[in-house]
């Protein structure tokens, strides 16, 4: 019984130790929401890039896997992870104790808070100036909370930022808020440039947010290889580099 026992634990060692290598050679799978630059957009060859995909690619060869990106609709984003149609979730996800109850994330790494966006002409300079105003979010994010906890604004969410910002040159509403680097993505953008501005940086609890990865809740093998990733990313110097070529005149 004993020899048995010895040959059944061995069996399993090795079956163990299959699993990992099998796991190596395969592709971590990426969802993301490209509609967030400059961390996550469709570049000109439709490819999608940004600072998170450069980031996330190079997490991923410190920890010698090959990352795949895929295009994903934020509404439902994290329902699909739950059910396994991607291993993680790398789109500008913010950490929250609510969604912390239902999926893991990894170290944070990316700080950024949430601005005010306005039409040029407006006189609008402070959130609590939105109060019996409409105003804008990308729906279902941090943003669309904030906006819904302020007395007597009226939230309207939309699919993304880009749509929101459309709404507002064209005065379905009156503000829009959403993070203070894609806001200034967007304001660079000649659509958006002459017609809109950043009227304030948000002072208000919760308006300061980390980004991490969300990765399905226990997936112990996801989140420990890409949090020695971002370790190593961190450690090597490569994040600093990444931070100066996707934002140059940022002092972060």
């Amino acid at each position: 019984m004993i020899r048995s026992g010895g040959m059944f634990l061995a069996a399993l060692l090795v079956l163990a130790a299959g699993v990992a290598q099998a796991q190596e050679g395969k592709p971590v799978t990426f969802a993301v929401d490209p509609t967030w630059p400059p961390l996550e957009f469709v570049d000109a060859n439709d490819r999608i890039a940004g600072y998170s995909v450069d980031y996330f690619t190079a997490v991923c060869q410190e920890s010698g896997r090959e990352p795949k990106f895929v295009k994903a609709d934020w509404e439902g984003i994290f329902d699909r992870l739950d059910g396994g149609e991607y291993d993680a979730v790398m789109s500008s996800v913010t950490v929250t104790p609510e969604r912390r109850r239902k999926m893991d994330f990894t170290i944070p790494y990316y700080i950024v808070r949430q601005s005010l966006l306005v039409p040029r002409q407006s006189a609008i300079n402070n959130i609590r100036q939105l109060k019996d105003r409409r105003a804008g979010t990308q729906m279902d994010t941090t943003a669309t909370e904030i906006v819904e906890k302020i007395p007597g604004v009226v939230s309207k969410p939309f699919p993304s930022i880009e749509d929101s910002l459309k709404g507002l040159v064209a005065g379905e509403i009156d503000a829009v808020v959403c993070e203070d680097v894609v806001a200034t993505s967007f304001l660079s953008q000649p659509e958006f440039s002459g017609q809109v501005k950043m009227a304030a940086v948000i002072n208000t609890p919760g308006a300061e947010e980390l980004y991490a990865v969300a990765v399905k809740k226990n997936n112990l093998e996801i989140l420990v290889m890409l949090n020695d990733g971002i370790k190593a990313v961190k450690a090597k110097g490569i994040e600093a580099e990444l931070r100066r070529k996707w934002f140059p005149d940022s002092a972060k």
